[in-house]
């Protein structure tokens, strides 16, 4: 086991256990000995498939992995699978739901495509994996944060605070059902709108001794039976046409949960629960910056849990837009964006010298960056490494490089652009003579995109004010272990993250250069003499790896979050 401590802003640590046994009576019955295992979801077939598409099953983050990697402290979330995965139209959607990826319980993709349960069910059928774990009559393996009973942190223990990824987990429909509430356990006809689901919720939990960290309102697709707000494009894996964004912005009923969220009180005692905007698309997270500083909400932190960035300002990415067009998907319509990768930086000889950020929207503009900033809130980077704009020696296509909009989106960035008239509205290095290997470029690029945040937050210091003191406090690592990702090669689970510290520690130096030879910039990492501070350096890597997501962790038990 590791002997350092490490903080992770978005994870999965029990995900793949619970999609393995989804029956009852068994599911309810299962030991913490079993749960805490890694889960292997291949066979022959997908080793031979491996490359091409199924590697990502591989990421995973249980807490035997936990253990040895000395993740001590973190954000597990919980995620009900949407309707949009569970039936994915192509290869690899009839792969999953196949023999091949046994264990995976073929019976929770069929109660999802089938619609025979709720998206809320699943995630309290999930949450009993992480009761589970913390039993103290079965070895309380970890510790589930609450506000109700705030814990001094030991550094012998694991600790765990819960966060939902995707508003759709509260809603009480049967899936794919708008109409068709699911009366179950306690679901009444009061419980249907998602605020009176959000405190039965959090009511639930804080009665059995746990609590909510944050919301991400929305997820990769459109939930017909409860839309909170527009998502990002980001699944290229499964074809289906929930995938697509077809509204726009920031949904009524968003906003609604926002405010419950952030108005949330316990026996008169603040206990606000914070939004994570990742997910949701560009006009989402800008209707939302400006719905919480009209309506008395600057003072809360804005976390972005697993991310990277564009590298460009929205007037900058607006001007790098390369191709469009109307596409349109099982009757639904929306607009194919390929935009010209932003230049994050040079680094080694010949050929593959060139890093670039990603700038599909998911990722963060220059005025999210500004807007976390400001609030006092924490950014986590994401391990996948397509977030963080890896490109193969083979360029992609321009089928893997489009991201797609709703047609309206497209619109409100775009209002110079005509669409067709059937468009509607619905240690540290110097750098190497050799060419960069994969297992280098991976560290990188996690490493531009942290030199990206620094620098721009010393452009704009003087318009993010005085919530931000230092931007290093503001960096975490938010890994998405488990979900579905392709992680950096020195990091591929979370037993990894010690490495993971000593290449942030080893890259940065020459992610700066790289960055400043394409980007100028100032120079953004300690310095003593005009050389790096080595010591600071090392500092500075231990808050990304654990400091300020203990900091966060801590304000939220003692309610200092405001």
């Amino acid at each position: 086991m590791s002997t350092a401590s490490y903080f992770d802003f978005h994870f999965h640590p029990a995900f793949k256990q619970f999609i393995t046994v989804f029956d009852e009576p068994r599911s309810s019955q299962r030991k913490a000995a079993e749960i805490r295992q890694e889960m292997d979801l291949r066979n022959a077939v997908l080793d031979f498939l491996d490359e091409n598409m199924l590697h990502i099953l591989e990421s995973q983050c249980s807490y035997n992995q936990m253990h040895r990697g000395g993740v001590k402290l973190g954000i597990a979330n919980i995620i009900a699978i949407e309707h949009g995965i569970a039936d994915g139209r192509n290869l690899i959607g009839k792969v999953l739901r196949s023999d091949l990826t046994r264990p995976m319980d073929p019976a929770l993709l069929q109660s999802i495509r089938k619609g025979q349960t709720s998206y809320y069910a699943l995630f309290k059928k999930e949450l009993e994996m992480y009761r589970i774990l913390s039993d103290v009559n079965d070895g309380a393996l970890v510790e589930i944060l609450t506000r109700k009973a705030p814990v001094q942190f030991d550094q012998n223990k694991f600790y765990l605070a819960i966060g939902m990824e995707g508003g759709h987990n509260l809603s009480r429909y049967f899936i794919a059902q708008p109409g068709k509430p699911e009366f179950s356990g306690d679901a009444t006809k009061d419980h249907r709108d998602v605020v009176s689901s959000f405190h039965a919720l959090f009511h639930e939990l804080w009665n059995r001794n746990m609590d909510l960290f944050y919301i991400t309102l929305t997820h990769m697709s459109f939930i017909p039976e409860q839309h909170l707000a527009n998502h990002a494009y980001g699944m290229k894996l499964l074809k289906h046409p929930a995938f697509m964004p077809i509204r726009s912005g920031l949904h009524e009923d968003g906003k609604k949960l926002v405010s419950a969220a952030y108005d949330m009180q316990m026996h008169g005692v603040q206990t606000p629960v914070l939004i994570d905007i990742k997910h949701m698309s560009l006009k989402s997270r800008l209707d939302f910056y400006e719905y919480r500083n009209s309506n008395g909400y600057s003072d809360i932190p804005i976390i972005a849990t697993h991310m990277g960035v564009t590298g460009y300002s929205i007037a900058e990415w607006t001007a790098a837009l390369e191709e469009h067009g109307l596409v349109k998907q099982d009757g639904l319509q929306g607009v194919s964006v390929v935009t010209e990768r932003k230049p994050a930086g040079e680094w080694g000889k010949l050929l593959n010298k060139e890093f670039t950020f990603n700038p599909w929207s998911i990722n963060l503009m220059d005025e999210d960056i500004i807007e976390i900033l400001r609030s006092g809130g924490l950014i986590g980077m994401s391990l996948d490494v397509r977030i963080l704009g890896y490109e193969p020696m083979i360029k992609l296509k321009k089928a893997e490089a489009e991201e797609f909009f709703s047609v309206a989106e497209f619109r409100h960035f775009f209002p110079h652009l005509q669409l067709p008239p059937s468009a509607a509205e619905p240690e540290p290095l110097t750098e190497s003579e050799l060419i960069p290997t994969k297992k280098e470029r991976h560290p990188i690029c996690l490493c531009l995109n942290i030199i990206h945040i620094l620098s721009v937050a010393a452009w704009n210091k003087d318009i993010i004010g005085n919530n931000m003191q230092d931007a290093w406090d503001h960096i975490c690592i938010g890994s998405d272990f488990d979900g579905l990702i392709d992680p950096v090669k020195i990091c591929r689970d979370a037993s990894q993250m010690p490495a993971l510290e000593q290449n942030i520690f080893r890259w940065l130096p020459v992610a700066e250069t790289a960055y400043r030879k394409v980007n100028e910039g100032p120079a953004v990492l300690p310095r003593s003499n005009n050389t790096i501070d080595l010591a600071a350096l090392r500092q500075c890597a231990q808050k990304i790896m654990f400091g300020n997501g203990k900091r966060l962790v801590e304000n939220w038990l003692l309610g200092k979050l405001r």
